[in-house]
C-alpha cells in the first residue's frame, strides 16, 4: 500500500500483489497445512470476494455511497473543475488572494470530513478560498510556483550555490566523524604494532580484526569518496589488515579535512559574491513575463497589424496595448495630424530631435547594429555593402547624422569600384562627398593602371578625382535638373514647372515624406523604437559620481586560486569557476552600452547583463533586457531592406523638386507595388500611416455636407477603406476553420 500511495505501483499491479497475499492468507508456505486458497475453496472464494470489495470501495469509490456523491458531483457546473478555474467575479474578496466561495457551490454536498467535530467546525473558515488565476503571467510574488515555472535564473544560481555548500559541509563533517571514530583505532593498531616490534617477534605474525559495527555506512562512505573510484579496494584491505592500513587511511583523511576545509574558506568568498549578485534577481519574478510582452509589442505581425488597423483601434481603444511593461514604447494612434498633413488614421511617435546634441543616441544604435549586421546577418559580401548605401544615401540624410561616422565602413566594405550595389552617379548631379559638397563634371571609366573616378567641382575648394567609394549621397538639385536611379544608373526624371492648383507640394512643409514598402516601414518602426529606448536610457540612467576605494575590475575569479573538490556538482558552465560580476564597472547610460556591447560579441551571459541592467534602472529592467532581441530584429529587418533594393529609389523619388504628394505616391507605386506606407518625419516625430492601393489619400479634411451625393461618396470611401482593413485582417491572421464557420463568425 506504501508503494501504491508514492506512485511506484500501480493499480493493475497493487491488485496481483494483493491477490497473492489473500490467497495465502494464514496457512503457512511449508508443511501439512500448507496450500491456503489453493487448497481451501472457502479461503479462495474469501479471497475472491476480498480483493472486490477492495477495488470497490478503496481504488473506485469511497465507500456504499460513492456513487451517490460521485452523481450528485456532476450534476454541479463545477464537477471536477480544479478551483484557480470557478468565476469569482461576482464573490467577495476580502483579501486579494481569498475570494468567497460562490453561492451556487455546495461544499458539503461534495467533500465529507470523518474526523471533524463540532468544535473544529467553530474555528474553520469554510466561507473563502485561495484562488490563484489560470494565467501564465503572475501578478504577484505569491502567484509565483518557482518549482513548476521555472523562469529565474537567479533562483538556479542561488540553489546551486546552497546545494555546494550543503556538499562541502556535508563532506568535512562525515570526513571529521570517521577521523574522531579511527582515531583511538589507529593508535591501537601503531601500539600493538610498536609492540611487536619492541617484543622481537616478526610484524604480521598476530593476525587482528576490526570488531563488528566498528564503522557504520556513514564512515565507510567519507573513506570511500576520499580515494574516489578505488574506495572500495581500500575498504577491503582495510577490514582484512587494519593494523597495516588504519594509520594510513587515517592519515589520509586528516590531509583531506585541512585541505577541504582550506577550499571552504576561499569559496565562501565567491558564495557570497554571487549570491549578493543574484538576490535582487531572484525576487524579481515579473522580469522574464514582462520581457516576453515587450518583446511581443515589436514583433513584425504587431507592428503591420497597428498600423493597418489604425481605424479599428481608434473606434476601439480598450482593444490598444496598454500592458504596463510595453506602455512605454507603444505608439499614438490618431485620426487627422494637420501639420504633415495627414487626415486619414494612422499612427505617430516621437523621435530625439535633430540636434547634434541628439546624434549620440544614434551612434550609439549605428555602432551596435554594425557589430551584428557585420558579425553574421549580412552573409555576403554583397549584403554587407548593400547595408553600407543604405546608411550613407538614406539614413545620413534622412536623420541628418554626421557622415564621418560611415567613412571607415565605406571603405572597408566596398567590394570594388565598378560595384553593382552602387550607384553611377550622372554629370550635373550634385553630391555630398567624404571631402565636402560638390557637383559631378564628368565620369571617367577605369584602366589597368588607374580605377574609376568621379570628377567632382567642389564649392569652395576646387576640382578633385574620387573613387565611388568617397561619394556620400546625392543631394536634391537646385535647378531644373532632377535624377533619379533606375538600373542603376542615376537617370533624368521630368517633373512638372510647377505645382497644379489644388495640390500639396513637399517642399516648404517642414516635413520629410516617402512612401515606402512594408519591409521599409518594419525598419523604420524598429529604428524608431529603438532609438527611444537607448534615448530614455540616456537621460533617465545619470552618470554616477566617481568614488574613491571603487573597485576598477570587472569580472573577478577565484580561478587558480583553489582547486575545487571534485565531488561538489558541476556547474552548468562546465568545469569552469563561478564568476562574480562586479555591479560598478558598467555604470551610467554608457555602461549601458558597453554591456549591451559585451553581450552581443558572447562575452557576458544573458543572466550577467540582465543583472547589469537592473542594477543601472531596477524599474525598466524588462525594456533593457530586451534590447538585444529588438537590435536583432532591426539588424534583420535592414538585410532585407537592402535586399528589395527599394528604399532608395523610393528616396530619390522623394526628393525630387515639384514634387506634390499625390504625384509622389503614384511614381512609388510604380517603382513598388507595395508601396503602401505613408511616412512623415519633422525631426522630432515620425508618423506612419497605410493606404492601399485602392484607396483615395485625402488631401484635407472631410468637409460635413448634407447632400445625399456627399454622404454616398463619404459612405463609399468608408467601404473601400473597411474593405481594406478586413483584407489586410484576413493576411495578418488566416483564419483555419472551414468557409462556412469563417461566414458564421463573421456574420
Amino acid at each position: 500500500m506504501h508503494l501504491f500511495g508514492a506512485g511506484i505501483l500501480n493499480k493493475d499491479e497493487l491488485v496481483l500483489f494483493l491477490r497473492g497475499l489473500f490467497m495465502q492468507g494464514h496457512a503457512p508456505k511449508s508443511g501439512m497445512n500448507a496450500g491456503g486458497g489453493a487448497s481451501n475453496p472457502q479461503v479462495a472464494a474469501a479471497a475472491q470476494e476480498l480483493i472486490k470489495e477492495f477495488e470497490r470501495t478503496i481504488l473506485v469509490g469511497r465507500g456504499p455511497y460513492a456513487e451517490q456523491e460521485t452523481t450528485n458531483k456532476a450534476k454541479s457546473k463545477y464537477r471536477e473543475l480544479p478551483s484557480r478555474y470557478f468565476n469569482v467575479s461576482q464573490c467577495d474578496h476580502p483579501t486579494p488572494s481569498y475570494p468567497t466561495v460562490p453561492n451556487d457551490y455546495r461544499p458539503h454536498r461534495f467533500l465529507s470530513y470523518s474526523g471533524r467535530s463540532d468544535a473544529d467546525a467553530s474555528v474553520l473558515n469554510e466561507d473563502v478560498f485561495c484562488h490563484v488565476p489560470s494565467r501564465r503571467c503572475p501578478l504577484s510574488p505569491e502567484d509565483y510556483d518557482g518549482p513548476k515555472i521555472r523562469r529565474n535564473g537567479y533562483e538556479d544560481a542561488l540553489v546551486r550555490v546552497e546545494e555546494e555548500r550543503y556538499e562541502l559541509d556535508m563532506a568535512i563533517e562525515r570526513n571529521h566523524s570517521t577521523m574522531k571514530q579511527l582515531e583511538p583505532l589507529a593508535e591501537e593498531a601503531l601500539a600493538l604494532k610498536n609492540g611487536e616490534e619492541r617484543d622481537g617477534q616478526p610484524i604480521g605474525r598476530l593476525q587482528y580484526k576490526l570488531k563488528q559495527r566498528s564503522l557504520n555506512a556513514i564512515h565507510v562512505g567519507a573513506i570511500a569518496r576520499v580515494y574516489g573510484d578505488r574506495g572500495d579496494e581500500v575498504v577491503q584491505h582495510l577490514l582484512r589488515h587494519p593494523l597495516v592500513v588504519l594509520p594510513i587511511v587515517y592519515n589520509r583523511l586528516r590531509e583531506k579535512h585541512i585541505e577541504w576545509k582550506n577550499a571552504r574558506g576561499m569559496l565562501l568568498g565567491m558564495w557570497r559574491g554571487v549570491a549578493e549578485v543574484n538576490y535582487e534577481g531572484s525576487f524579481d519574478t515579473l522580469c522574464y513575463f514582462y520581457k516576453k510582452e515587450v518583446e511581443r509589442s515589436f514583433s513584425t505581425d504587431h507592428l503591420i497589424e497597428e498600423c493597418k488597423r489604425a481605424r479599428h483601434y481608434i473606434k476601439h481603444p480598450r482593444k490598444q496595448n496598454d500592458h504596463p511593461a510595453s506602455r512605454l514604447l507603444n505608439c499614438t494612434f490618431s485620426t487627422t495630424s494637420p501639420a504633415p498633413m495627414i487626415y486619414q488614421p494612422h499612427i505617430y511617435h516621437s523621435l530625439p530631435s535633430s540636434h547634434h546634441h541628439n546624434h549620440q543616441v544614434h551612434k550609439d544604435a549605428y555602432t551596435t547594429l554594425c557589430l551584428l549586421l557585420f558579425g553574421g546577418i549580412a552573409k555576403t559580401a554583397s549584403d554587407c555593402e548593400k547595408v553600407v548605401r543604405i546608411w550613407t544615401e538614406f539614413m545620413v540624410p534622412w536623420f541628418n547624422l554626421p557622415s564621418c561616422w560611415f567613412l571607415k565602413q565605406m571603405r572597408e566594405r566596398g567590394r570594388r569600384d565598378k560595384s553593382s550595389c552602387v550607384v553611377k552617379f550622372a554629370v550635373g548631379q550634385s553630391v555630398r562627398t567624404a571631402y565636402g559638397d560638390g557637383q559631378v563634371i564628368s565620369l571617367l571609366e577605369g584602366t589597368n593602371t588607374l580605377p574609376l573616378r568621379y570628377e567632382i567641382e567642389f564649392l569652395h575648394s576646387g576640382i578633385g578625382y574620387l573613387r565611388p567609394s568617397a561619394i556620400l549621397h546625392a543631394l536634391p538639385s537646385k535647378t531644373a535638373a532632377q535624377f533619379a536611379r533606375r538600373g542603376g544608373f542615376m537617370q533624368f526624371v521630368e517633373t512638372p514647372p510647377e505645382i497644379e492648383k489644388g495640390q500639396v507640394p513637399l517642399e516648404g512643409r517642414g516635413y520629410k515624406t516617402m512612401f515606402v514598402t512594408e519591409k521599409c516601414y518594419l525598419f523604420l518602426r524598429l529604428y524608431g523604437l529603438l532609438i527611444r529606448v537607448l534615448n530614455m536610457a540616456r537621460w533617465e540612467i545619470l552618470e554616477p559620481k566617481r568614488e574613491r576605494g571603487r573597485p576598477k575590475c570587472g569580472v573577478a575569479t577565484m580561478r587558480n586560486a583553489y582547486q575545487r573538490p571534485s565531488f561538489l556538482p558541476s556547474s552548468s558552465e562546465g568545469d569552469r569557476p563561478m564568476e562574480i560580476l562586479s555591479p560598478f564597472v558598467f555604470t551610467g547610460y554608457h555602461g549601458l552600452i558597453s554591456a549591451l556591447q559585451n553581450y552581443i560579441k558572447e562575452d557576458l551571459a544573458t543572466k550577467q547583463y540582465e543583472t547589469i541592467c537592473r542594477t543601472l534602472h531596477p524599474g525598466k529592467t524588462h525594456v533593457f533586457a530586451a534590447l538585444p532581441r529588438l537590435l536583432e530584429k532591426t539588424a534583420e529587418s535592414m538585410v532585407k531592406m537592402a535586399k528589395e533594393d527599394v528604399c532608395l529609389v523610393l528616396h530619390d523619388l522623394s526628393i525630387l523638386k515639384n514634387m506634390d504628394l499625390k504625384g509622389l505616391r503614384e511614381d512609388s507605386l510604380n517603382v513598388a507595388n507595395d508601396a503602401s506606407y505613408r511616412v512623415e518625419y519633422d525631426g522630432e516625430s515620425i508618423f506612419f500611416g497605410y493606404l492601399g492601393r485602392d484607396t483615395e489619400m485625402l488631401l484635407s479634411p472631410k468637409e460635413s455636407s448634407s447632400g445625399s451625393s456627399s454622404r454616398r461618396e463619404r459612405g463609399e470611401q468608408r467601404e473601400r477603406e473597411e474593405a481594406d482593413e478586413e483584407g489586410s485582417e484576413r493576411e495578418l491572421m488566416p483564419l483555419k476553420a472551414p468557409p462556412s464557420k469563417r461566414i458564421k463568425l463573421k456574420l
